[in-house]
């Protein structure tokens, strides 16, 4: 492709959408075999069950407890008297030492922590079909390199019958050309295998997409400069800020188990009826558990699972820097391999021409054409390939940047 000229890149920043639907799959059929996908499914599910277990942290743990108790009295004086003694009572844990706060905002982070796993979910999801995607429209680009080859090769084994039934040229030429056509004709026969095997795959894990577009536009500007972007792209990563979600509930998980170093009172009321009603009495009962070993031994551990999911954090933090850092010089020099293989293409199509017009006036043979020609074959194809690889960087970085396919919504 030749470079950008300002005008150009004015005209490709306001029809940015527009491009992206020449190449990409429609975005309404993306959601939807997004939300098909099984992995999205279950992340829904397991949001569901955080969910559930946010209501529970909520309510609590404590139960509202009803005993009764009956009994029979023997009083041995004598006179064999017996009593129906009985005692109901009724007793409940209470939450104290801060702990019904600590578990609301233990909730609070529960829910976060699985409303962010399920957008991590759908965003990897994304990340998968992009990249089958492409590799289906690589396989249409060879495909369709091979069937311009195939056609080609077709044409100059006419061109060369021809010119052997006029006696223009030897019996040779003329097996060579066939044997080029038969040997396109393969290429392009296992060329479709491939694209058919690519498409397979990809509507086979996401159905209703259809098939890439075998033309491509030319590419779109940069997003932004990389010192910017790199910002934006950890800040607004799912796995940052998966990692900083379930940091913060494990910074509130390790307060709520502090907070069990002290225990819950149980507090009670009771009634009991004696010697057959004739004696009645009515109570309040407190407990008390005393604290032990094991209760230390949970607050230290959950303080070092907080620690450990700092350092997830900041490794995280760190490695989608250096991600950022290989997408950016990744796109960067597909980009340039691009433009430089269309000026490749373009002299190397400017030689097939002259090499054609020479042979169909007889001043060479049909050997230097067919070499000038399977030079441009392969120049071709590496002009689509680097252009599509340069498309899908581009296509990665933005889905990644949140401006392609945000399912944040």
């Amino acid at each position: 492709m030749k470079p950008l000229r300002p005008a150009w890149g004015a005209a490709l920043l306001l029809a940015g959408a527009a491009q992206a639907q020449s190449y990409l799959p429609p975005e309404a059929a993306v959601r939807a075999a997004v939300e098909q996908s099984p992995t999205v499914q279950a992340a829904d599910a397991a949001r569901r069950g955080a969910r559930a277990r946010a209501d529970g942290l909520r309510a609590g743990p404590h139960e509202t407890v009803v005993r009764a108790m009956g009994q029979r009295r023997w009083v041995r004086d004598g006179t064999g008297q017996r009593f129906g003694e009985g005692q109901i009572a009724i007793e409940r844990p209470l939450r104290l030492w801060g702990k019904s706060e600590a578990d609301a905002e233990l909730a609070d982070a529960t829910l976060a922590t699985g409303r962010v796993a399920a957008q991590d979910a759908r965003h990897e999801t994304a990340r998968q079909l992009l990249a089958l995607w492409f590799a289906a429209l690589r396989a249409g680009q060879v495909r369709q390199a091979a069937q311009d080859n195939a056609d080609a090769a077709t044409e100059l084994a006419r061109i060369t019958e021809r010119r052997l039934r006029a006696g223009d040229a030897a019996r040779l030429e003329a097996e060579l050309a066939t044997a080029e056509k038969a040997r396109m004709q393969a290429a392009l026969a296992s060329a479709e295998a491939a694209w058919a095997a690519a498409l397979a795959e990809l509507q086979a894990r996401f159905p209703g997409l259809g098939a890439p577009a075998d033309a491509m536009p030319p590419l779109p500007p940069l997003p932004g400069q990389p010192a910017g972007l790199r910002a934006r792209y950890v800040e607004h990563s799912h796995e940052f800020l998966l990692a900083q979600a379930e940091e913060a509930l494990a910074l509130r998980q390790a307060r709520r188990t502090d907070l069990e170093r002290h225990p819950d009172p149980t507090v009670g009321v009771f009634a009991t009826s004696e010697r057959g009603g004739a004696e009645r009495l009515a109570g309040v009962s407190l407990s008390l558990p005393l604290g032990s070993a094991h209760r230390e031994a949970q607050a230290a551990a959950a303080l070092a699972d907080a620690d450990a999911a700092l350092s997830r954090r900041l490794a995280a933090q760190r490695q989608l820097g250096a991600q950022f850092d290989v997408l950016w010089l990744q796109l960067t020099g597909r980009r340039a391999a691009a433009l430089a293989q269309e000026q490749a293409v373009t002299l190397q199509r400017s030689a097939a021409d002259r090499a054609l017009r020479s042979y169909r006036a007889g001043e060479s043979g049909l050997g230097e054409l067919l070499a000038v020609r399977r030079m441009l074959a392969d120049a071709l194809l590496a002009e689509r390939l680097a252009r599509s690889e340069a498309l899908e960087s581009d296509s990665r970085l933005r889905l990644d940047l949140h401006e392609l396919w945000d399912f944040d919504d």
